[in-house]
């Protein structure tokens, strides 16, 4: 293979970027475990005050457990979310968040987010930092992402997510969120705003399987949780589509069938965890690495959906609200795809 080297006179500021994403990288692929390791090492080895401070921890983190159930820790820490780090992060690609509609501060909404691409790099830049002005676009709305719950177990990388916003993917969790009071007297908003934009990666691990440039093949056919959760909070719900994100990297050919795919869905069964065989660039080099490729991201958060309250809906509700978000996600797609897709034309949205 050959390998085409980055030049020398590259300037400085695309550097940075491209250290800014290469450590955002590294602290996502393999940030937990250095964390994990690093707890139980210095628990083990370290002199009696450092054993001392992380038996303190471990004991936090215990009585912590549930604060990811329950809302997390608001919009998360604000230094952290404003970072000039994510600054960087965000022009590399360059990322950049597009509404289509004004919403109500007043209310909570459940944003839809696709695709997931191998890492889900759009829905983190938009609705986990405020880099590409979320709030400027959407006034009285906090961001709030979700994420399986075991990332709240790991020692150090928790305080990560919740500095983010990130909450627990389970059902409980996110429904406390979408039914929480709108009032600008109640505790939970003393932080200045008033509403709740949820923002969960439908797709997960399974669609990651999927990526590669140019194929939007999304795994929504039997995804249905999300819209069951929107019926029973009364909250309308928001496709969100990522352009650019199945672009960032290549992976080998894995057809349904084949042994590169049966291995990976055996994994992904096994520990939730899809290991997409993903290939991208590297620091000096374009031709192969772990850092996504810089190629635009453009999230474009479309029009809500309205359903109507249920505390317990039927399957047949469920299903029609479904259809109409898919209809709606297809809508998208279909009318801001040529702004973002060089080979539009050619390009469809498929579902699964």
């Amino acid at each position: 293979m050959q390998i085409e080297w980055a030049p020398l006179n590259v300037p400085m500021r695309r550097r940075l970027e491209t250290l800014a994403t290469a450590l955002w990288m590294w602290l996502i692929l393999f940030g937990e475990l250095g964390m994990l390791i690093s707890y139980f090492l210095m628990l083990i080895y370290g002199n009696l005050f450092i054993k001392t401070l992380c038996l303190i921890y471990g004991y936090f983190i215990y009585t912590d457990r549930k604060i990811t159930l329950n809302g997390g820790r608001g919009q998360g820490a604000k230094w952290w979310r404003d970072l000039f780090w994510w600054r960087l992060y965000q022009s590399y690609f360059p990322a950049k968040l597009h509404k289509t509609v004004d919403l109500d501060p007043n209310r909570n909404y459940l944003f839809a987010c696709f695709p997931h691409g191998v890492l889900g790099l759009g829905a983190f830049i938009n609705f986990a930092t405020n880099a590409t002005g979320f709030h400027d676009k959407f006034p009285g709305l906090r961001s709030r992402p979700v994420t399986l719950n075991f990332h709240f177990v790991i020692p150090f990388f928790r305080e990560l997510l919740l500095g983010w916003g990130l909450v627990s993917a389970n059902s409980d969790s996110i429904l406390s969120l979408l039914k929480a009071s709108n009032s600008p007297n109640h505790p939970l908003n003393a932080d200045g705003f008033t509403g709740n934009c949820v923002a969960i990666v439908v797709g997960g691990a399974a669609e990651s399987l999927h990526c590669r440039p140019n194929n939007y093949t999304l795994v929504l056919r039997k995804r249905k949780g999300f819209c069951k959760l929107a019926i029973r909070a009364g909250t309308p719900l928001l496709p969100v589509m990522t352009f650019g994100e199945v672009d960032l990297f290549d992976q080998p050919p894995n057809p349904p069938g084949s042994r590169l795919r049966r291995f990976q869905e055996f994994v992904k069964n096994t520990t939730g965890i899809a290991p997409a065989a993903f290939v991208g660039r590297g620091f000096f080099q374009y031709s192969y690495g772990l850092i996504p490729r810089r190629k635009p991201l453009n999230t474009v958060v479309g029009a809500p959906v309205e359903v109507e309250q249920v505390d317990n809906p039927t399957n047949e509700q469920v299903d029609e609200v479904h259809d109409r978000f898919c209809r709606a996600l297809n809508e998208l797609f279909e009318t801001h795809k040529s702004r973002f897709i060089a080979d539009h034309k050619n390009v469809k949205l498929v579902l699964e």
